[in-house]
């Protein structure tokens, strides 16, 4: 039902008083209009404000001419039922009735899909911080996260907090959160030593598989894993904790050389975490480079898009890329521009 009105026991009205129930205590109403197929986090969100604003106002629906009416609102005429007015029919009659509201396009250049660098949270918060800035909202870095990671689950692209919180505030965090639905997260900018930075500005290499992966499925595998207290996969994943920690104490102390053995280490666990995170290509990738490496990692999920390295003292990226071009000649694999950000 589109019509705006309310009645007793009709089911072509809007709002649906059920007759059968006579106590006033137990009266309930029925809302038949949202549709089937609706986002229900958007739903529900906008039949509690409809309806606290109708208390809040005291709006009278008799008063409204809004019913009760006693036939059947979808055998009345064009004419009629505009007489007794009608819910939006489009994103633009909705904005219209509300007093405003703007469409926001975005575009993400150069990064190909499934690339394991949180394009899509990170894309998200700029959208999220850009509607507070355009709106005047003040908020922290942690409403920002919050939002982002509520904004995603509203999305269904399962995203978790970890992209947006490194990919949108400049700097290197720490990041951790205790058990539980409501994730409290707490960030902690690591304070690197300028030599330290600047050694890693030299030494940070990014590299570009030519595939891609998803990573829809992961979560369910790894928490499948974990679920079904696989001994690999819960030492690799309380190691991961502890090896996070440690990594954030070496970066402090601008020790690269012991960040980059944990860098390796990690990418040990991560594939007792999860195997699909590897794959020929990736290893072969790793072999190729094997002596030119102290470090390396897959970004995201793995089994493509990005991997990230930490080179020896005194190669160059060049060096990386001339070695990637004479064994992967005309592939899609090679050395991608980056930067880091730091402030």
């Amino acid at each position: 039902p589109v019509t705006i009105g309310y009645a007793m026991a009709n089911r072509s009205a809007v709002v649906r008083i059920p007759a059968y129930v006579k106590s006033p205590d137990k009266k309930r109403f029925e809302l038949r209009n949202p549709d089937a197929t609706c986002n229900p986090y958007y739903a529900y969100a906008a039949i509690l404000m409809a309806g606290l604003d109708g208390i809040r106002r005291k709006i009278d629906p008799a008063g409204q001419n809004w019913g009760p009416f006693d036939f059947n609102l979808f055998e009345l005429s064009e004419e009629e039922k505009a007489k007794l007015g009608h819910l939006p029919a489009s994103l633009d009659e909705v904005l219209d009735r509300l007093g405003g509201g703007f469409e926001m396009h975005s575009e993400v250049t150069n990064v190909p899909k499934g690339s394991g660098l949180g394009t899509s949270s990170i894309l998200s918060a700029a959208c999220v911080k850009a509607v507070f800035e355009f709106m005047g909202i003040e908020y922290t870095e942690k409403d920002l996260y919050a939002h982002v990671l509520a904004m995603e689950q509203i999305m269904s692209t399962g995203g978790g907090w970890q992209d947006q919180v490194g990919g949108i505030t400049p700097g290197l965090k720490y990041i951790t959160s205790m058990p539980g639905i409501d994730q409290q997260l707490k960030v902690t900018h690591v304070d690197i030593p300028e030599f330290a930075k600047r050694e890693l500005d030299d030494r940070f290499v990014l590299i570009y598989t030519g595939q891609r992966r998803l990573a829809r499925n992961l979560l369910r595998d790894v928490v499948g894993r974990y679920v079904g207290n696989e001994p690999d996969s819960l030492f690799a994943l309380e190691e991961i904790q502890k090896t996070a920690a440690l990594m954030c104490f070496e970066l402090e102390r601008g020790n690269v050389d012991g960040f980059a053995k944990l860098l390796d280490y990690h990418w040990e666990l991560s594939k007792k975490v999860d195997a699909g995170s590897s794959n020929t290509l990736i290893e072969q990738i790793f072999s190729s480079i094997e002596e030119l490496i102290d470090g390396k990692l897959v970004c995201g999920a793995g089994g493509g898009g990005f991997l990230q390295v930490i080179l020896k003292k005194g190669v160059t990226k060049q060096q990386v890329e001339n070695r990637l071009n004479e064994v992967f000649m005309d592939s899609l694999v090679g050395v991608a521009d980056c930067k880091l950000v730091w402030e």
